[in-house]
């Protein structure tokens, strides 16, 4: 007899009860959980065979009954109403005009903060390396430095302009 077995003496478990590991149960409580929501869905020859497989008796009746009280719900859940909210379907105007002011400005400000963020890794890449050293990735970027430059200053006019209204 082993030391790690842990059962009185003369005691003769049956062979095909091992204790579970947990990855076992793990497993059994998925397929668990599978073979409900197959119930749910109304897959119901999926789910027969597998409760067969387990030797469970379940009634075709049984199944039907279950997938009848969950269409019924789906059915009123369905049937509720919601009154639209009021506040979002009548807004204040002025804080409508408030809005649509700040919101374009957020925007040019992240798009500026990108373009600025391009141009300062692109110029400090050309100042790290040579252009004979450089991979053809690396070129093209140079060669859209002075792009990003216009229209960073592009955005920066426009912020400004949005900023006199």
């Amino acid at each position: 007899m082993a030391a790690s077995q842990v059962v009185p003496p003369g005691y003769d478990p049956p062979a095909d009860a091992k204790p579970k590991t947990k990855s076992a149960k793990r497993n059994e409580r998925k397929k668990e959980k599978r073979l409900q929501a197959a119930l749910e869905k109304g897959k119901n020859a999926e789910a027969m065979e597998d409760i067969e497989s387990k030797g469970e008796d379940v009634t075709k009746e049984d199944l039907d009954d279950g997938l009848e009280s969950v269409k019924s719900l789906t059915s009123q859940m369905t049937d509720l109403a919601f009154p639209p909210n009021p506040v979002s379907a009548s807004p204040p105007s002025n804080s409508a005009e408030a809005s649509d002011v700040g919101q374009p400005v957020l925007d040019l400000d992240k798009k500026i903060r990108a373009l600025k963020k391009k141009i300062r890794l692109a110029e400090a890449q050309q100042q790290k390396t040579p252009l004979q050293d450089m991979k053809p990735e690396q070129l093209e970027k140079l060669a859209k430095l002075e792009g990003w430059r216009e229209e960073l200053k592009l955005l920066e006019g426009k912020k400004a302009e949005l900023a006199a209204l």
